[in-house]
């Protein structure tokens, strides 16, 4: 099988994705913002049916940084990005959310 990146695995569709590759047997490999939402991130994958994600690893990466992306993507097939960087406050120009995201 595959080893898949996704970015965003804290997030609801970052999530539903894990799983599924999970399921299907691949190797997964998901950034996190902050560490921290490791454990959050496995709590929801139980949740969701994932008995025990031993085909999982974890890669710190934001998406408005360039560190960690090069650790986390070496050695992957594909790279699933379903990340999105979130302000806190809503933004004046949708570009400050769209160009982020998509470069």
């Amino acid at each position: 099988m595959s080893t898949v990146l996704v970015t965003g695995g804290s997030g609801f569709v970052g999530i539903h994705v894990i799983l599924q590759l999970l399921a299907a047997g691949h190797t997964v490999r998901t950034t996190v913002r902050r560490p921290e939402r490791q454990a959050d991130v496995l709590a929801m994958l139980r949740e969701g049916g994932a008995a025990s994600p031993e085909s999982l690893a974890f890669f710190t990466a934001d998406l408005t940084r360039d560190d960690g992306w090069q650790k986390a993507v070496t050695g992957c097939d594909y790279v699933l990005h379903v990340a999105s960087p979130l302000s806190t406050s809503v933004p004046k120009d949708e570009n400050e959310m769209i160009i982020p995201a998509r470069d």
